[in-house]
């Protein structure tokens, strides 16, 4: 029997980052959106529709990767998803129109994905029970550095040069982050733990998550609380720039501190985990997003605070995320070890179908305020939190 396998120091970072290619690839460019529509000679909400169309692809990738990684092993599907996600961050940059552009970043969003399903499917292979939830709050905890890095790179290369060079950057990142693959990131899967790649196989492996009660519970409660998030990265550079009147740096910067507060939840997360229940610790934070958004709610209704109105709930409701995610997550893949790449393919197509679902309602009901956004977020908690509350009644 061979040794099992561990990940260096190095690792987990590593892998955060690429898990956070959402992130790169959505948050490096909010900063950017009026100068994209000015650029381009289009709408606000076209601009926002290209969000939507990469989370779409996004969340399709999800479903394309995991199964192949179960397969194939993990590695060779990163490194070849990281390849393409270069390449076409290129022609991102190329594009001479917005339908050229919203028709890359799908594409971009399929590529794109193999990042996220498959670095929750290392860490999956390699640990398990509250080490599993350790681990991902770690993952989750190193991740927000790529969110709050990517706004403020974003401004910096958009002051620098133009728009056109935030996706320069992101296919110099894909090309460094496959050389860190490669040489830190071992293969976790162990040919004797692959699993066929037959469709048939795929069916039964997807078909065994999706009618997991508790794992499904878990998916779409930790989904239709990301969903308000998406709905805020959507909304956010429109509102704080043009309604608030908030510089590309200054929106930075508020972007940085709900990063902040997603960094701080996750520490405490890992640090209390094995110390409750995972539903507790899930219906702890889904309170938390419904007490958050329906402060915002009212400031936005009542024209409460101005900019910090919408900013400080968006504070704490955007710093239950990471926990939630971690928790739903952990939620989701222990109890398919043998399908963790199936399993977190799952979670990543309902999280980010769900979000860019959420992000193409905001844009589609855009009326110049922050009261879409506000509804959109409230309705997002309360759905997260009847799911997970009808999920666990009926597992028990």
């Amino acid at each position: 029997m061979s040794a099992p396998v561990r990940l260096s120091i190095l690792a987990i970072p590593i892998l955060a980052v690429m898990t956070g290619n959402a992130a790169l690839s959505l948050d490096m460019y909010l900063p950017a959106f009026p100068a994209i529509a000015s650029d381009l000679a289009v709408a606000e909400s076209a601009v926002q529709k290209t969000m939507a169309t990469f989370l779409l692809g996004f969340a399709i990738g999800q479903m394309i990767y995991g199964p192949l990684s179960d397969s194939l092993g993990r590695r060779p599907v990163i490194l070849i998803g990281l390849g393409l996600y270069g390449m076409v961050s290129v022609f991102c940059a190329l594009s001479g129109d917005i339908t050229d552009l919203t028709n890359y970043r799908l594409i971009q969003g399929l590529a794109g994905a193999s990042g996220s399903v498959l670095g929750r499917a290392v860490i999956r292979d390699v640990y398990q029970g509250p080490e599993l939830t350790r681990a991902l709050s770690m993952l989750m905890l190193v991740l927000t550095a790529a969110p709050m890095a990517a706004p403020l790179i974003g401004a910096q290369v958009l002051d620098l040069w133009d728009w056109r060079a935030i996706f320069w950057t992101l296919s110099a990142y894909a090309c460094l982050w496959s050389i860190l693959i490669f040489i830190f990131v071992p293969e976790t899967l162990s040919p004797s733990r692959r699993t066929p790649l037959k469709p048939g196989f795929l069916l039964y492996a997807t078909k065994q998550v999706l009618t997991h009660r508790i794992a499904m519970g878990y998916v779409l409660s930790a989904s239709l609380g990301f969903a308000g998030m998406f709905a805020y990265i959507s909304a956010t550079p429109f509102i704080y720039m043009n309604i608030f009147g908030v510089s590309p740096s200054g929106y930075a910067l508020f972007f940085a501190a709900n990063i902040v507060s997603m960094a701080c939840f996750s520490a405490l997360n890992r640090r209390i985990a094995h110390k409750f229940a995972l539903e507790r610790l899930m219906t702890f934070l889904i309170w938390g997003l419904i007490l958050s958004a329906t402060i915002m709610l009212i400031n936005v209704l009542t024209d409460f605070g101005g900019v910090w109105g919408l900013a400080v709930p968006l504070f704490f409701f955007v710093g239950c995320l990471s926990p939630m995610a971690a928790n739903g997550i952990s939620g989701t893949l222990h109890p398919f070890g043998q399908f963790a790449g199936t399993a977190s393919s799952v979670f990543g197509l309902f999280q980010f179908g769900i979000g860019s679902l959420a992000g193409y309602v905001v844009s589609l009901l855009n009326d110049a305020t922050a009261q879409p956004l506000a509804y959109t977020v409230m309705g997002c908690a309360l759905l997260s939190f009847s799911i997970f509350k009808i999920s666990q009644r009926t597992s028990s």
